[in-house]
């Protein structure tokens, strides 16, 4: 995700890359798999709690089928807040446009764990992506990642031994921290 915000300078614009969350795995189609993890395993029911929760609207009162626009009327009648994908819903199906309680808790899941804005691949696929960004921004800063609020373990495991020493190889993240302080190796 890349963020493009106007400088103070005249006519200058900035890009910032905001954090993006990654799957690694040794091959594709394990990357692939690990992806379909985030989803596999999420009951309906605690995606409901999930976006009851980022709303303040108990989603458990929705009819069977709905329109965008009423699920905006609800939330907002219940003096609840739609969150930013009720914005994503109206782009996709328009105000009028109908959708089944089934599907917008399938959109949901995919909002909480990430899923949609996940990228999977091999540790030089990843890479390539990060690098790709980088490059577009400006070659600024770093890279940021994030991680899904239902991802396990083994895929931060396999960003320290897939994705970190395939950096390592490009230059791309430092070796060894040189400074003797937190401060001294973050400014340096």
């Amino acid at each position: 995700m890349i963020w493009t915000r106007r400088s103070a300078n005249a006519g200058e614009t900035r890009s910032r890359w905001a954090s993006t969350k990654v799957i690694v795995g040794e091959t594709e189609d394990e990357a692939s798999a690990l992806r379909e993890r985030l989803i596999a395993d999420v009951p309906m029911e605690a995606v409901g709690v999930w976006l009851s929760h980022n709303t303040g609207f108990d989603m458990s009162t929705l009819p069977p089928r709905f329109s965008v626009r009423e699920l905006n009327e609800r939330i907002a009648a219940a003096n609840a807040s739609p969150v930013g994908f009720v914005g994503l819903l109206i782009e996709q199906y328009g105000q009028d446009g109908e959708i089944t309680r089934e599907e917008f808790m399938r959109y949901g899941l995919e909002a909480a764990t990430g899923y949609g804005i996940t990228r999977a691949g091999t540790a030089a696929q990843i890479v390539n992506y990060l690098e790709e960004m980088f490059e577009a921004t400006g070659s600024r800063g770093g890279f940021m990642l994030g991680h899904s609020q239902c991802g396990t373990r083994d895929l931060l495991q396999n960003i320290v031994d897939l994705l970190v020493p395939e950096l390592q190889r490009r230059g791309r993240f430092r070796r060894a921290y040189t400074g003797h302080t937190l401060r001294e190796n973050l400014a340096g």
